[in-house]
């Protein structure tokens, strides 16, 4: 025998997110386009960028699947020299040149041989700066699981002109579609997808730039001395240190060394490049010697200091006194330098 329990279905069906009565039909709303704004005589309107509105065919209820809505593709800057103008509408990036680089358009051009021979594009021809390409070759992946390949989709060719400025100090790298062909014989090029192709390739060339460009900056910091710090003595004969480091970079750096040295810093002036400094000795005694996070001795005493910072023809030299502008005698410097140079190599300073 079977017995229905009323409440317990009633529960199954809320529980389920089922409902015993249909849903209400959405109503439907009225479309209303809002006038345009009418200004005044003697008034301009505001400037409305037309970038991203809506092509003209897609207002005429043309499907939207049969055009190409895609966002126009940005040129990415990301090496350390290049940089993209204002309201640029070419495909188009500008390099700074910098101590790597030398002199730039050789430097460019070098780099766009290298970038063609790696991707296996061939240079069909180069009269001066401009350079055109062989076929770049796009594939897309069918298939799935054992069965995928890759398909050729398209080929592009493409131009690249470089743009030295008179000074000598700035190359523009220029990118423009000269022909491009696809596979699927419907399919034709629109402007978006010409701008795409352009700013592609240009990406691609300024990602192998940067990528050269940290592979030397890798090996420049990989041959740097780890000390660059020295003993010296000013023009009165009295001890000082010296950095090979430009003053700013001398500046940063001389932070990150009093903490690990144990100076603090109670006030500083940049404009005149001066730390005022305090030295606190540790306390000696079995709790200090347990707890001791190893801080070497200075070889000062407790009270306050002044370091100032002076540039000079070999870098950056480092004057250190009391409070009152004495300078420091020659057995504390030397243990000082002995000390900042171990701080130094240990923490990776560039000083």
């Amino acid at each position: 025998m079977h017995y229905w329990i009323p409440g317990a279905v009633a529960a199954a069906l809320m529980l389920s997110g089922c409902s015993l009565w249909p849903a209400a039909e959405a109503e439907k709303v009225e479309q209303q386009r809002i006038a345009e704004l009418k200004i005044p005589p003697g008034l301009k309107a505001a400037r409305r960028p037309a970038q991203y509105d809506l092509p003209a065919k897609v207002h005429g209820q043309v499907d939207p699947q049969t055009l190409d809505l895609r966002a126009p593709m940005q040129v990415l800057a990301i090496a350390t020299n290049a940089r993209v103008e204002e309201e640029e509408k070419d495909a188009r990036v500008w390099f700074e040149r910098t101590e790597m680089t030398g002199e730039l358009t050789p430097y460019l051009s070098k780099n766009l041989n290298d970038f063609l021979q790696q991707n296996q594009v061939e240079l069909k021809s180069s009269a001066g700066n401009r350079f055109e390409t062989g076929w770049v070759q796009q594939f897309t992946e069918t298939g799935w699981w054992f069965w995928k390949s890759n398909e050729l989709a398209q080929e592009s060719r493409f131009a690249v002109t470089l743009e030295p400025r008179t000074h000598g100090r700035a190359v523009g790298v220029k990118v423009d579609l000269l022909e491009t062909r696809y596979t699927d014989s419907s399919k034709q090029l629109t402007p978006i997808a010409q701008r795409r192709e352009e700013v592609n390739f240009l990406n691609r060339y300024i990602d192998h730039v940067a990528t050269i460009e940290l592979a030397a900056i890798r090996l420049a910091q990989a041959n740097k001395p780890d000390l660059l710090l020295s003993q010296a003595v000013n023009e009165q004969q009295q001890p000082v240190l010296l950095t090979k480091q430009p003053i700013d970079l001398a500046w940063s750096q001389l932070e990150l060394l009093f903490e690990k040295v144990g100076l603090e810093v109670s006030d500083l002036n940049q404009s005149d490049y001066v730390y005022f400094l305090k030295y606190q000795k540790a306390e000696e005694g079995f709790w200090s010697s347990l707890w001791s996070d190893d801080t070497p001795s200075l070889g000062l005493g407790a009270g306050e200091y002044q370091l100032k910072l002076s540039k000079t023809e070999q870098g950056t030299v480092l004057t250190l006194t009391d409070k009152d502008g004495k300078h420091l005698d020659q057995a504390t410097m030397d243990q000082l330098f002995q000390v900042f140079a171990n701080a130094i190599r240990q923490n990776k300073l560039e000083l």
